[in-house]
């Protein structure tokens, strides 16, 4: 009788282990969190602190002053910048498929791994997908216009509400402009990319929020990666 009570002990163990496991998989973890930015649980916003795990399904939002980094098993990564809204792993079914961006400025680092060949990012008018290590921001604005920088790697772009055949590939220190109600240019029109405004983030491309100069790579806002961009010849 005690054997089998202990076998019985070991095997629920052994299943509460490997069911905590699995969550962590598919959690992110904050790792830094400045400023407004929350979490919604039970249909209610609640603060975020670092440290803490995000389940999928999780709206995430960030204040005027807000800011946040999260990282996920395997080696993927996403920054929050203020005034932003994304839902993380919204579509459980696809492990690959790690972020709904639905306004703001977010910068995201995607690792495909043998278990996820492609990682794949939406937003209101594009779908992001990398089939390689890349790294890239986006932006989105009040018409649902989407600025997508590409600062390694390269993503394939693929219009959300107009899809049409092969998807525009983006490489590294190149960028698109998807706009709501146009089809993908396949030739980035710098011109276009230099006016371009994020009219309710009229900060985009100013100086990031004091105090956040410090994190690891370079923030989506200021002239950083834009200064790498060279004019088509």
């Amino acid at each position: 009788m005690r054997l089998t009570l202990v076998a019985l002990t070991a095997a629920v163990v052994s299943a509460f282990g490997a069911q905590t496991q699995l969550t962590s998989v598919n959690d992110a973890r904050a790792t830094s969190v400045t400023g407004a930015v929350n979490r919604t649980r039970d249909a209610r916003p609640w603060a975020l602190s670092s440290g803490e795990r995000i389940p999928v399904r999780q709206v995430i939002t960030t204040g005027g002053d807000g800011y946040a980094h999260f990282v996920v098993d395997g080696g993927s990564n996403f920054d929050l910048f203020s005034n932003s809204k994304v839902i993380f792993r919204q579509n459980v079914a696809s492990a690959g498929d790690l972020l709904d961006v639905v306004s703001g400025r977010v910068r995201i680092h995607l690792v495909p791994s043998p278990g996820q060949l492609q990682q794949r990012v939406y937003t209101p008018s594009a779908i992001v997908t990398a089939l390689q290590t890349s790294t890239i921001s986006i932006a989105v604005d009040e018409d649902d216009n989407v600025r997508i920088d590409v600062l390694e790697g390269e993503v394939r772009v693929r219009h959300s509400k107009l899809p049409s055949g092969e998807p525009a590939i983006v490489r590294a220190v190149d960028a698109i402009l998807v706009q709501r109600d146009e089809e993908i240019s396949r030739r980035v029109d710098r011109g276009s990319l230099y006016r371009y405004t994020v009219k309710p983030l009229h900060d985009l491309w100013t100086a990031v929020t004091p105090g956040h100069s410090s994190h690891d790579g370079e923030p989506i806002e200021g002239n950083q990666f834009m200064a790498l961009v060279k004019p088509l010849q």
